[in-house]
């Protein structure tokens, strides 16, 4: 009997070790768990938005401006005349008069702006566009003269006034010059009177012997013929005409009929 008892003893000895060996397991795995930090989740990274192309309009090909073309201007320069102008030119002097509404032909300065009749440039003006061109139309120069020929040396010229006829009528109003000397140019040579009427001579070169008319009205010069374009007689019975040359310098007087 005692050696039941002891038996006994000792089993329950052994399951209450068991359960306080069990009991220490749980402990300590529950005392590691509470010391370990739980593991952070990673953030998940944020998706940007695809931008959504957009579509922009095409720019509109700008209008090609419209060429024109546009009257012909030029500038005079010193020392020349309506009937140079014209010549440089190959327009009438009549036109050139008519078309500037020029009223003492003769009495041009420099840096007057003139209208070439019939020559056009071209010119440029917005796409529709009824209105004189906006940009700036270039103002032509007459291209350089050329030279006069070297005058073979003949003697002293002797221009003189032969004649005036048809004073106070503008259609048969006329003045004769003519060379008795040496060939000369009368270009810068002037005809005048005191009440103010003077002409002024083109390029022209007068031969010896040789003569040219100069009509009071208009009409289209020639090397023996000019026209000063003037729209009233220039001369009256009784006046005194002066002939200077280019320096100014008289040459010859004559009292008119």
């Amino acid at each position: 009997m005692k050696f039941r008892s002891r038996s006994r003893s000792g089993t329950w000895l052994f399951v209450l070790l068991i359960v306080l060996s069990a009991a220490g397991g749980i402990l300590l795995l529950a005392l590691s768990r509470k010391g370990t930090p739980a593991p952070v989740p990673a953030a998940i990274p944020t998706l940007s938005p695809t931008p959504t192309p957009t579509l922009l309009p095409s720019p509109l090909p700008e209008a090609s401006p419209t060429p024109e073309l546009v009257p012909l201007r030029h500038v005079v320069q010193p020392g020349e005349t309506l009937f140079s102008i014209a010549t440089t030119y190959g327009v009438s002097l009549a036109e050139l008069i008519e078309v500037n509404q020029i009223q003492n032909p003769n009495l041009i300065r420099p840096g007057e702006v003139l209208i070439i009749p019939g020559r056009t440039v071209t010119g440029v003006s917005s796409p529709g566009s009824t209105a004189t061109p906006g940009p700036p139309i270039p103002l032509a120069t007459a291209p350089p003269r050329p030279a006069l020929p070297t005058l073979t040396p003949s003697g002293t010229p002797a221009v003189e006034i032969a004649a005036v006829l048809g004073a106070g009528d503008l259609a048969r109003e006329v003045v004769r010059l003519r060379n008795r000397g040496g060939t000369v140019s009368l270009e810068g040579w002037s005809l005048s009177d005191a009440t103010g009427n003077q002409f002024v001579f083109p390029r022209l070169i007068l031969f010896p012997g040789t003569e040219v008319t100069l009509h009071s009205g208009p009409g289209e010069s020639t090397p023996t013929r000019l026209y000063w374009g003037r729209t009233v007689p220039a001369w009256q019975s009784g006046e005194l005409l002066t002939l200077r040359d280019e320096k100014g310098q008289i040459r010859d007087t004559y009292v008119v009929p």
